[in-house]
């Protein structure tokens, strides 16, 4: 991906052969002026992964199962940000987006890692639950996006690197215009927030779903109730944490270090 100059791994046909490809992958690569991507043939890594590490420490499974605990922290979080988006309204610009950064960046990541979970629905017992639930976590964060997340992650889970399929991996073009820039590269970290929440509709725009229309309609709900009782500043509060959250944030190194490769140059 750009801002390190090079991407993360696409399982396509290239022209190199096995051997080459695998020499780039042992002995790494160097770093060039033409931005481009790390292309294999292997299979999707997360199956072979998971493979390899039941058979070396299959007590791990006695960890699978619900998380009962998320919800309540959930409740929680969501209730914080709610207080705070009314609390917050008549302080100091200077406290505002102290707090904002500090207190809502944090709690709305630790929103979108619920989601995350809970999209492989490990929140509760039932599928529908755990959407739901996600929803209701998505609350906060001021745009409805939970519904969507969950196909857009399960085919990036499937097809982990597949050009054209996995959305969590940059576009051509993103690495195209921000090269090796330093400027471009500091403005991509600022709103990989925005890149990454918009690439999905860009490369396979979904068919609106029932869930869809619900996650709309109960975040506007929620919107409507922000705005109405608590005015500008309130709603202004959650989307400046959402914002923060995926941008210059520590709780947003992981976007990072998941969806980029880092090579020397």
């Amino acid at each position: 991906m750009p801002p390190c100059g090079k991407t993360d791994t696409h399982e396509v046909v290239t022209t190199q052969t096995r051997e080459e490809i695998g020499n780039d992958w042992i002995q790494g690569k160097e770093y060039s002026d033409k931005p481009d991507f790390t292309w294999m043939e292997g299979e999707e890594p997360h199956r072979a992964r998971r493979m390899e590490i039941l058979k070396k420490y299959p007590e791990i499974k006695q960890l699978y199962g619900h998380e009962w605990k998320t919800k309540y922290m959930v409740a929680a979080t969501v209730l914080l940000q709610t207080f705070l988006a009314f609390f917050m309204r008549e302080t100091s610009w200077p406290i505002f987006l102290l707090t904002a950064y500090v207190v809502g960046a944090t709690a709305n990541h630790s929103l979108f890692l619920a989601i995350h979970e809970w999209s492989h629905n490990l929140g509760f017992k039932l599928p529908i639950h755990n959407q739901i639930g996600s929803m209701f976590a998505n609350l906060p964060i001021g745009v409805p996006y939970s519904a969507s997340f969950k196909p857009y992650h399960m085919d990036h889970h499937r097809n982990q690197g597949v050009h054209g399929v996995d959305a969590d991996i940059a576009h051509p073009v993103e690495a195209d215009i921000i090269r090796n820039r330093t400027p471009l590269k500091a403005l991509y970290m600022l709103t990989q927030l925005l890149f990454y929440a918009l690439r999905p509709c860009i490369i396979k725009p979904l068919q609106p779903t029932k869930m869809t229309a619900l996650n709309l309609a109960i975040q506007a709900t929620y919107d409507a109730f922000i705005l109405y009782f608590g005015g500008l500043n309130a709603m202004l509060y959650l989307l400046l944490s959402t914002f923060m959250c995926g941008s210059f944030h520590p709780t947003a190194g992981h976007f990072l270090s998941e969806h980029l490769e880092v090579i020397e140059g």
